[in-house]
């Protein structure tokens, strides 16, 4: 029996993919392998950012070395505009596109060689919408899944490669998503986490047009599904009617993750991003009003072309405001074809200084609001062991992070837990018992 391996690097929807090829390629006869020699690897990559990929470049070559007769498998959205250089890379045998993936046991079975592009960036003619990559469980997983339900963005932030990479948004259709979802709750899957590259743009393009409020709508109905939760949603796609399905529908959870990017209105406008801070700042005043105890958490970018001390100072101003118990903070990364690659940059010291002060503010801020959760009891849906004998980790339906000790038993259950201390990773908490 032949042996494959999988790297996967960045989001969650490349996540939800590589699932989908794992799943493809064990049906057709193979074994996964984690360590060791294998005669397959699938390195689906990234490249967010420059740090991204120069991983992808390291994985690749790793995997090489510690697999030297392994057929190499490198796809992704590095794939879509950086083909050529992959093609000069020794170690890569198929390389294989975004809208390709679904093709991958076919290359692999049938002999095939490198498929020709399609053009960089784009899709095949013809093809308006999502095929081909379903799932059934989520490695690594217990309670919590990802299912994938859009894919592509309208929007063109011009620090972003993600609309050159992944195309224009297209959903998938509606029936495929609750099917999937009842599948992952049928294998014991008691969270559903929606993904896509721009959520809120979901059904748009399909006929009759439908939205985000239709997926959950239709998801309430799937036995088995506690939990509902959306990954990353951009602040103008967080309508009034989203607010009111989230406090409709009690399986939503609370919390959303909000890019904010920028807390100052003329570093945003350079951005192309199509809010101001004034909305930004309604709007979680909007959802804090709707929503008890809703958690935000967000994406914030340092070190923009045209950053003055003035403008980080409101990023900084408005992290304090909105309180999120979780941020991603990253320094901002000069990416090709992007307007913003034109525009001049600021000093890589100056991105570090400001980057090491965002780390220390977000700390600070995300350590405060999840004090507020103390000496509550949440529902904590118990997700793996722990790194310590006899301790269990979850999350509430908040995304708060917790730690407890409890029975193996209760994983993939939801327990009371009542939270008792804020620790690095997360919040420590006592169970009680499970529900």
């Amino acid at each position: 029996m032949k042996k494959v391996r999988f790297l996967t690097l960045g989001c969650k929807v490349n996540q939800y993919e590589t699932q989908a090829l794992r799943e493809a390629l064990l049906r057709r006869g193979l074994s996964e392998e984690e360590e060791g020699p294998t005669d397959v690897v699938v390195v689906n990559t990234c490249t967010v950012t420059d740090q991204a990929d120069r991983e992808n470049r390291y994985w690749i070559r790793r995997l090489r070395r510690e697999n030297p007769s392994a057929k190499m498998v490198v796809t992704g959205c590095w794939v879509e505009r950086n083909r050529k250089e992959i093609e000069s890379l020794p170690e890569v045998d198929l390389i294989l596109s975004n809208h390709e993936k679904p093709d991958l046991a076919e290359y692999l079975f049938q002999g095939c060689g490198t498929p020709e592009v399609q053009g960089e960036g784009s899709l095949p003619a013809g093809q308006a919408g999502m095929r081909g990559l379903h799932i059934s469980s989520f490695k690594g997983h217990r309670a919590r899944a990802f299912v994938k339900i859009q894919d592509g963005c309208n929007h063109a932030c011009s620090f972003c490669k993600v609309v050159l990479v992944r195309g224009r948004s297209r959903s998938r259709p509606l029936g495929e998503i609750v099917e999937e979802s009842e599948r992952l709750a049928g294998s014991g899957y008691r969270e559903i986490v929606l993904t896509g590259i721009q959520l809120g743009a979901y059904g748009f393009d399909l006929t009759p047009r439908l939205n985000l409020i239709s997926v959950l709508e239709a998801l309430g109905s799937v036995s088995g599904i506690e939990r509902i939760r959306l990954s990353s949603i951009e602040p103008t796609d967080v309508t009034a009617g989203l607010i009111e399905a989230m406090k409709k529908f009690s399986r939503v959870c609370p919390q959303l993750h909000i890019p904010l990017q920028s807390g100052d209105s003329e570093i945003l406008k350079k951005m192309n991003r199509r809010y101001d801070r004034g909305f930004y700042q309604d709007l979680i005043k909007e959802l804090r009003r709707q929503i008890p105890d809703f958690c935000l958490s967000m994406d914030v970018m340092t070190g923009f072309p045209g950053e003055e001390e003035s403008h980080f100072q409101n990023t900084l101003a408005l992290i304090e405001e909105t309180r999120p118990i979780r941020i991603h903070a990253f320094p901002y990364s000069r990416r090709e074809g992007t307007r913003a690659a034109r525009f001049d940059p600021r000093s890589p010291s100056e991105r570090r200084e400001r980057m090491k002060r965002l780390m220390a503010a977000a700390k600070e801020v995300t350590e405060r609001e999840k004090r507020n959760f103390l000496g509550r009891t949440f529902s904590v849906l118990v997700e793996k062991e722990g790194s310590e004998e006899g301790l269990l980790e979850g999350h509430t339906a908040h995304y708060l992070k917790v730690s407890f000790r409890g029975p193996g038993e209760w994983i993939g259950k939801s327990v009371p837990v009542r939270l008792i201390k804020v620790e690095p990773d997360g919040i420590a908490g006592i169970g009680e018992e499970s529900v």
